[in-house]
């Protein structure tokens, strides 16, 4: 029943109380009472207009404690909302019955009283969810200041090195000195951009989309060996396999190598032992789905759920990390931004498997 019906239908109801009232208090005011005291008679008939204002008086101030008194307390529970007060309401007891149906009169207010406690849930839900995302945040910036700070070092003491003139290097000293500069450059650019990139995703801003078709098996096998000939990767085996050699797509290839880099490259850098990488595409009603699957180390549950998660970084500062916690995150984006899904299903010890679905040329 809606609320209206319910107003209607209780109003309804004070209105047949107000009636009975009357109908026997004015009988027994004038036809018991005031003839035992003597005061029968015409003239005494006034008493009935008494007699009615009284009841009266008595019907509106039981409807304005009757509709007015959950009024005041939902009031109360809402000024407890604005004050960030999410714990549940403190004269809860005066709602409920004991089996824990509403009384009557709250009845009449029981949408409002719903929604008021969902909303209660979801407020004190949010003030958690944003009490850990702050805390993520200091976390990652505790950890980006030490990625950056990190590859800084080395910039730093190869430079001191190559500038000593009491040493007297080798070519071949120099050169892996200024290869070492150039990695550790090129990592702190990477952080650099995705840095940036995150602050655009965050910002709501769109992300410029120049799409192309292209032979997306090609492209895939040009990422693989760009991934492979990276140094950190060398150690690692890769595998493609496809049902065709020739397949169009419409994509941004800036964009969609960046999230299979940082999908590869998360498999490489987070697992030292050697490991095999297999990358399969399938095509199943104008959907390609390309499959990245490795043998490596794994995931923990908490790591799988928060994966996708901006800020959140699988590692402590303290252990071994290359990346912002910000790739995956920026990962899911980019290929949102295709109108595509990516999910991942892992376990510690057995590998990961991340499942990307795009959609083909209709």
């Amino acid at each position: 029943m809606k609320i209206q019906q319910r107003f209607i239908l209780h109003l309804l109801l004070g209105f047949i109380v107000w009636l009975l009232l009357l109908t026997f208090t004015v009988p027994l005011v004038m036809e018991g009472i005031l003839p035992r005291l003597g005061l029968n008679g015409e003239r005494y008939q006034w008493f009935v207009m008494i007699i009615i204002g009284l009841d009266t008086i008595l019907c509106i101030i039981w409807f304005g404690w009757y509709f007015g008194s959950p009024l005041l307390l939902i009031m109360k529970w809402i000024d407890q909302l604005v004050n960030e007060d999410f714990s549940p309401l403190k004269d809860c007891e005066k709602i409920y019955l004991r089996k824990g149906k509403l009384k009557m009169r709250y009845r009449l207010y029981q949408e409002v009283i719903t929604h008021l406690e969902r909303m209660r849930e979801q407020l004190q839900k949010a003030k958690v969810e944003r009490a850990e995302l702050e805390k993520a945040k200091r976390e990652w910036i505790a950890g980006i200041s030490h990625d950056l700070k990190t590859p800084l070092t080395y910039i730093k003491g190869y430079s001191t090195l190559l500038l000593n003139p009491d040493y007297d290097w080798s070519k071949e000293e120099q050169r892996n000195f200024v290869q070492e500069i150039d990695d550790k450059g090129t990592h702190m650019e990477q952080l650099v951009q995705d840095l940036n990139l995150a602050l655009r995703l965050e910002d709501s801003q769109s992300l410029p989309i120049r799409k192309t078709s292209q032979n997306i098996v090609t492209f895939v096998q040009q990422v693989l060996a760009d991934v492979s000939n990276d140094l950190r990767a060398q150690k690692h085996h890769f595998e493609l396999h496809a049902e065709v050699d020739d397949l169009a797509l419409v994509f941004d290839p800036y964009l969609l190598k960046r999230a299979l880099q940082n999908i590869y490259m998360n498999a490489v850098i987070y697992n030292e032992v050697p490991v095999m990488i297999t990358t399969t595409l399938e095509i199943k009603q104008n959907v390609l789905t390309i499959i990245i699957l490795d043998n490596g180390i794994g995931m923990t549950v908490e790591t799988q759920q928060n994966l996708f998660n901006r800020y959140y970084r699988g590692t402590t500062t303290e252990q071994k990390s290359e990346g912002t916690g910000l790739g995956m995150a920026i990962v899911k984006s980019l290929i949102e931004a295709h109108e595509g899904i990516i999910t991942v299903e892992s376990a510690l010890k057995q590998g990961t498997k991340f499942t990307i679905t795009l959609p083909l040329l209709k």
